[in-house]
């Protein structure tokens, strides 16, 4: 299983090349010699380390985003759709083929039944939340904790479960951590405590899933509900939507964190991590401060800080204190380039 990151791009790419829209790269608008409407013929010359397709048309070499089962040498007829901002082209569908009808009596698992369940359940259009009840902090909350919390909660999402499950195999995660992800607890919750003649590893594996069964609470979604939200949120990743998570930072204290790849189609981001454009959201509802937003960006290794106060006196209390704020950013060795406070309703 691929790291999330490269797991999606290579998702993104195959998925528009299957719906015939092709998007050239590494070429400036003055070196293409091409017109739109113009019917080109290409020929592939090979795949290349990042999944895509080296294609040469009218001369000129190209990267294209072509299907997987695209081969080194096949010919393929293109019509140029835009030169700019990137240069496209359609694909010329291949005529259809007659499929074979389904053997009778053929019924799909379990698994393969939910997954089509999610896919086909309609939406709103809204991103998948995912939602976790115990929260960040049991007594006081500790800010010089709450970025390992959030990460240590992500981890144990689900949402990254196969690529944990392989790294698991190639020995770079225990097997502990991965049992307190969703999938584990559900796929082996109803085991009881294993036999003797069953294998040690399955052994702990059973015991570990009933302990953290033992301590889920009553008010939880039955478990088949879970995992179609799961897998949702999985989808939705895929489709570069924005991770949101919401809970509770401390016991009765809600909390709304939102995470998003601002660019991650972009091609020079792909590969290089400095490039990329990161984005996190925090919503929260304080005591004294009342309603707060706080939106960080990072890119270059800058951060772009930006809070949002219902109450007027906490965007004062927020300006203030920049030049404290600012100094703990430097002590951590971030680099804050920008500081906005704004007092919209």
């Amino acid at each position: 299983m691929l790291p999330g990151n490269m797991a999606s791009t290579l998702l993104t790419q195959y998925l528009r090349g299957q719906q015939g829209v092709l998007e050239a790269v590494k070429l400036s608008p003055d070196d293409i010699r091409l017109t739109v409407g113009e019917k080109v013929q290409a020929t592939v010359t090979n795949l290349l380390p990042n999944g895509r397709f080296a294609v040469l048309i009218k001369d000129q070499l190209l990267d294209l985003n072509l299907p997987r089962n695209t081969q080194p040498g096949e010919t393929l007829d293109l019509t140029v759709l835009a030169k700019t901002p990137t240069l496209t082209f359609s694909l010329a569908q291949a005529e259809a083929k007659p499929t074979l009808a389904p053997p009778p009596n053929v019924a799909l698992s379990k698994g393969a039944a939910m997954l089509s369940a999610v896919l086909n359940a309609p939406t709103d259009g809204k991103t998948a939340v995912l939602q976790q009840a115990q929260p960040l902090f049991v007594g006081a909350p500790n800010s010089a904790q709450l970025a390992g919390q959030l990460a240590g909660r992500l981890a144990e999402s689900g949402l990254f479960y196969e690529s944990h499950q392989a790294e698991w195999v190639s020995g770079q995660r225990p097997l502990q951590t991965l049992l307190k992800e969703p999938q584990a607890q559900f796929n082996l919750g109803a085991e009881q405590t294993p036999k003797g003649d069953l294998p040690l590893a399955r052994q702990t594996t059973a015991m570990t899933a009933d302990a953290l069964l033992l301590h889920k609470k009553n008010e939880d979604m039955p478990p088949e509900q879970a995992m179609r939200q799961l897998v949702r949120q999985q989808i939705d990743l895929l489709e570069q939507r924005p991770l949101i998570w919401q809970g509770a930072a401390w016991p009765d204290q809600p909390l709304r964190w939102e995470l998003e790849l601002k660019n991650e189609g972009e091609a020079h981001s792909e590969h290089n991590p400095a490039q990329q454009q990161w984005q996190t959201k925090l919503d929260l509802t304080l005591p004294k401060l009342g309603e707060l937003g706080v939106v960080a960006s990072l890119q270059h290794g800058q951060f772009h800080l930006r809070f949002n106060a219902l109450n007027a006196d906490t965007a004062d209390l927020l300006k203030q204190q920049q030049a404290s704020l600012l100094e703990r950013f430097a002590a951590a060795g971030l680099n804050v380039v920008q500081y906005q406070v704004s007092n919209e309703p």
